[in-house]
């Protein structure tokens, strides 16, 4: 998306909103959301090809009416801009041409995107290729540039948040924030790369997304003084008051992870205080496929309302707020003269899920179904996004349990999808016991894709019976293994490893499962519409193994996260995150 317009299309829109020209497209008869006055009008909507040359009577405007083939009836409809998802993690099991796909049903128009699968995974020179082929999908897509890796990188990989990549990604026209700062840690203590970064932003006109979860007023207090001007991780009203008090422009997530809107509404609902709304934005933080199938922003539209936040409120927090915060707010975010023509056309205001929605002033999707084409990219063209795994995984690596030096077995019990307590359980006779495992026991263990080393742990609140699960999808972007039997997990991960990434799972000498992930080891082709179900899938066989929470999905993704307490798995080894300290060193493959 450009920011700019050309000046021949600047003549030609003067000229339709003087009336010298007929609009290329005229909406009538419809309830117009002035999101700047939060007033319902009554009014017409004329285009100039993508832009909006008036809104109002047409006939108090100057203006003549088209031929009816460019005139859309929306007598007794609502109109509203298109929404803004300004927290997007568009490789979560899906990559951006679906995501796109799927979401411009439920009428979101502007993706905001992580960088960080492909800012690691890609040279500059193909991540450039491919930013230009996303940019003519129909949805908009806007970037961040990541400062960090979220993960514990191996030596060779360290690089690519070193040097000038990533100031290189802050002077791309379409980065739009830097962030999300999940080592906020490391701005405070003065690192030279992120002071440096932070700096380059802000001179830039760049917002800096924080990622402080259960940081306290004081911690907030100094990353707004070293920088950062958002954050999104509140779960409690009172979290949101924090930032909301320090000048953050504080997002409310409602995720397939982290589903709080309804109780953060309801807590600012309940303060005295006056809500500062224009403060506000709503995220859908990267839901899985499983939880795509209930809507993106849409369905966090109608979750806010529902907990009693005022509709026109909730249309700004999507739509004017995240356009004005990101300094696009003179082409997005309003239906107004002079903007971008992305609106969706609702039943009602109470309703916000489209019936028909437009992108650039032309007609995208109607009743749930898209009308338009989406490119095709070529991933076959990007070599980097292939797995390339050098060794294979044989039962003998997986045979006995890690141990400490003094004799303990570390077992991480799972407090949530994501947040592990680690605890320490005595070695029978100060021996290594072998695997298979009964009950809620299992193995958990990360491997290197190159072969060379694993760190392995036991895992407590996952499931139960459990033989072998092994997923690619994951934080470090290596091989991630699950179970109680060596010979099941073995096979799952040379199995997944065969077809270049996937989830696949074997029970009872059987494969019951499997989901290849052919880019990266992280992301599936297939169209929305075929993986939702196959999620489901796995979902449903997870309760059946007793998995205790709603989305494994992010056990997968975060156990090798090195942003989250209190234990994971890294390439040093079993790793305690606030020290940063290796508990029990990750074992040599042979």
């Amino acid at each position: 998306m450009t920011n700019r317009i050309r000046r021949q299309d600047l003549e030609r829109l003067i000229q339709t909103a003087t009336g010298k020209l007929l609009p290329t497209r005229v909406l009538v008869g419809g309830r117009v959301l002035n999101v700047f006055t939060g007033e319902m009008e009554l009014a017409d909507v004329a285009l100039c090809g993508e832009r909006i040359a008036y809104v109002g009577d047409l006939k108090n405007g100057g203006l003549q009416l088209p031929d009816s083939r460019r005139i859309i009836d929306v007598t007794d409809k609502v109109l509203v801009p298109g929404y803004i998802e300004p927290h997007a993690h568009p490789f979560q099991l899906y990559h951006p041409v679906t995501l796109a796909a799927e979401v411009l049903k439920g009428g979101t128009t502007t993706l905001i995107n992580d960088n960080l699968f492909f800012f690691t995974r890609m040279d500059p020179d193909h991540w450039t290729r491919l930013l230009e082929e996303l940019d003519r999908l129909p949805v908009k897509m806007l970037w961040w540039a990541r400062l960090d890796a979220q993960a514990h990188l191996s030596e060779e990989s360290r690089f690519l948040f070193g040097g000038d990549r990533v100031s290189g990604e802050l002077k791309r026209p379409s980065v739009v924030q830097a962030g999300e700062l999940t080592d906020w840690i490391s701005l405070l203590e003065e690192d030279e790369n992120q002071t440096r970064w932070v700096s380059e932003a802000r001179k830039r006109g760049i917002r800096v997304e924080g990622h402080a979860p259960g940081a306290s007023f004081r911690t907030l207090s100094r990353l707004a003084a070293a920088g950062v001007t958002g954050d999104h991780e509140s779960i409690s009203a009172g979290e949101v008051l924090d930032r909301l008090r320090l000048g953050y422009m504080t997002t409310l997530r409602h995720s397939s992870l982290r589903p709080d809107l309804p109780k953060l509404i309801k807590g600012l609902l309940q303060w005295k205080g006056e809500i500062p709304w224009h403060r506000l934005m709503l995220t859908t933080d990267g839901p899985t496929p499983p939880y795509l199938g209930r809507g993106f922003v849409d369905h966090a539209l109608k979750t806010a309302m529902e907990a009693g936040c005022p509709p026109v409120r909730a249309y700004q927090m999507v739509t004017l707020n995240p356009a004005g915060y990101y300094r696009l707010d003179e082409h997005l975010g309003a239906i107004a003269p002079g903007r971008i023509a992305d609106i969706n056309i609702l039943s009602s205001l109470e309703e916000p899920v489209p019936e028909r929605v437009l992108v650039d002033g032309e007609l995208v999707a109607e009743a749930g179904s898209l009308l338009c084409t989406f490119p095709e990219v070529d991933w076959a063209g990007y070599p980097t996004l292939q797995l390339r795994w050098k060794g294979w995984v044989r039962p003998k690596h997986l045979d006995k349990l890690p141990q400490a030096s003094e004799g303990k077995i570390p077992v991480l019990r799972l407090l949530n999808p994501v947040i592990t307590k680690l605890e320490w359980r005595e070695s029978p006779e100060g021996t290594r016991p072998n695997l298979p495992l009964d009950g809620e026991d299992l193995l958990v263990a990360l491997a290197d894709r190159d072969g060379k080393w694993i760190t392995k742990a036991l895992v407590r609140g996952f499931g139960r019976n459990i033989d072998g699960l092994v997923s690619t999808y994951n934080g470090s972007e290596d091989l991630l293994l699950v179970g109680r039997n060596p010979a099941a997990m073995a096979r799952a991960a040379n199995r997944a490893l065969e077809q270049g990434g996937a989830i696949t799972w074997v029970q009872n000498g059987e494969e019951v499962y499997n989901l290849p992930l052919p880019l990266a080891g992280k992301t599936s082709l297939l169209p929305m519409s075929q993986l939702i179900p196959q999620t489901e899938e796995f979902l449903r066989r997870m309760k059946e193994h007793d998995h205790p929470f709603h989305d494994p999905i992010y056990t997968f993704l975060f156990l090798s996260s090195t942003h989250l307490p209190q234990v994971r798995l890294t390439a040093d080894g079993l790793m305690q995150i606030k020290e940063k300290k290796v508990l029990v060193p990750a074992e040599r493959l042979n």
